[in-house]
């Protein structure tokens, strides 16, 4: 946007007031840029521009919105030099904008729009957002649940039933997985996307074989819920999401390639077909996996036992990885052969 000319002032002092940009961002210090860019949209409009002002307020909830995502996901650390950084900018950004027909406001004799004035819009914007936050909380907090044993529990929300609850809780238990130590396991169906969300001991987020581990909890206990594929979250003490991988499948008649974290469907797809090309899948119901984390491109090949210390059977499986490579998303790749209970056995950079 262009700043405003001090030339679209009528002569004489105007009958209105203008806020400048440290009411600007005192606003923004308590209610998020929204409330900010609120005193410059209110400027623009008295200054007879609506689009403008319609515009920067779009751009403020725009950026508010993105300020929040953010605070909800990251760090506290890291969401404070986010928010300095973002009250110096707004503040720049205002005086850019405004400050030229806010200087002749002054000097022809006009007002400035009151910085308790300022202060309170802010705060009315808190309000509202702590509103809606301490809404969102509660309602997060009184969630529907089964209780699994005497302390394991399985939250639902959405379209997700007490049935499906009940059986994912089941089968969680059966499996080992809910052992009444107090473990928390969240399901939430909304259309057709299911999301299974962890509670999850401190940093186990950046631990690639903890994350790969919780990927096979929910390709294991898909059935449960309806099936591939499920988003998997890994929250911390409070909810907030820390890690988030996608576990899906693409079935090529009786083989099947799975894809988790970052990878795609298409990926699978794209991998598939070129096993099917080379006749390593045949119809004999052989399961590869591609994965994509922190920790870059894995594939995995479901093996007989033995196979890892066979020197031939390891060189035609280093083909196979570079011939994939490209659709698993480049490479260098790291090639796993695992055994049934999908232990890794031999690990190998394919570069």
């Amino acid at each position: 946007m262009s700043t405003i000319a001090p030339a679209s002032f009528p002569n004489g002092a105007p009958t209105y007031a203008l806020f400048d940009s440290n009411s600007v961002a005192a606003a923004t210090l308590l209610g998020t840029p929204v409330a900010g860019a609120s005193l410059m949209a209110l400027n623009y409009k008295r200054l007879g521009q609506g689009a403008k002002a319609a515009g920067i307020l779009m751009a403020g909830i725009a950026v508010s919105a993105v300020v929040i995502l953010l605070a909800w996901n990251l760090p506290r650390t890291a969401c404070s030099i986010i928010a300095f950084a973002l009250l110096i900018g707004i503040r720049r950004i205002a005086q850019a904008l405004q400050g030229p027909a806010v200087k002749q406001q002054v000097e022809r004799g006009g007002r400035l729009g009151s910085r308790w004035a300022a202060f309170g819009i802010g705060a009315a914007f808190f309000a509202v957002l702590f509103g809606v936050t301490f809404a969102v909380v509660t309602a997060a907090d009184n969630m529907p649940k089964v209780v699994v044993g005497s302390k394991d529990e399985v939250f639902y929300s959405g379209s997700a039933t007490k049935e499906e609850a009940t059986a994912l809780g089941n089968v969680l238990k059966q499996s080992g997985f809910f052992t009444d130590r107090g473990t928390s396991v969240i399901l939430t169906k909304e259309q057709n996307k299911k999301v299974l969300s962890f509670v999850v001991k401190e940093g186990a987020w950046n631990d690639p074989a903890t994350v790969s581990l919780f990927d096979e909890v929910g390709r294991q206990f898909a059935p449960a819920v309806g099936g591939l594929p499920v988003q998997v979250r890994l929250l911390n003490k409070d909810r907030d999401v820390m890690e988030e991988s996608t576990v899906g499948k693409a079935a090529f008649g009786k083989d099947t390639v799975y894809y988790l974290g970052a990878a795609t469907e298409s990926e699978a797809q794209a991998v598939g077909k070129v096993l099917k090309s080379n006749s390593f899948f045949h119809g004999s119901g052989s399961d590869v996996f591609v994965s994509k984390h922190k920790d870059g491109v894995v594939l995995s090949f479901v093996v007989s036992d033995g196979a890892w210390d066979n020197p031939a059977i390891l060189r035609d499986f280093e083909k196979i990885a570079r011939e994939t490579g490209t659709a698993a998303g480049g490479l260098p790749l790291r090639l796993h052969l695992v055994n049934t209970s999908l232990d890794v056995k031999k690990e190998e950079w394919i570069r």
